[in-house]
């Protein structure tokens, strides 16, 4: 029988430092560790991408299509991906609006 501990893994993330103190803040808010948010954050975004086509099997579903209209499979591509941005902005605005500081606003003499 292993134990948990065993079956931990370390990582080492560079962020920057306003989103490291965003972090913190919303790790706080939810009486999380940094590390335990992180995890978390981590498995919400492996279980979404799950549902999500890659490029080229999308690439090889839309073809048809493409051709129909005249379109390479070059600019398909950048439809593709310039349509998965949009839609992950979508998704994942609003956390990242929460987790980003709220800003100081400048007094301007």
């Amino acid at each position: 029988m292993t134990s948990a501990i065993e079956n931990i893994r370390r990582i080492t993330l560079r962020v920057p430092s306003q989103l490291h103190q965003a972090l913190i803040q919303a790790a706080a808010e939810r009486d999380l560790s940094l590390s335990r948010l992180a995890v978390e954050v981590l498995e919400s975004y492996v279980i979404q991408e799950k549902g999500r086509f890659p490029l080229r099997e999308l690439s090889d579903l839309l073809a048809p299509a493409a051709q129909t209209k005249g379109l390479t499979e070059e600019e398909m591509m950048r439809h593709v991906k310039e349509a998965r941005r949009r839609i992950w902005q979508e998704r994942y605005r609003e956390m990242v609006v929460r987790l980003r500081p709220a800003r100081k606003k400048r007094i301007t003499p």
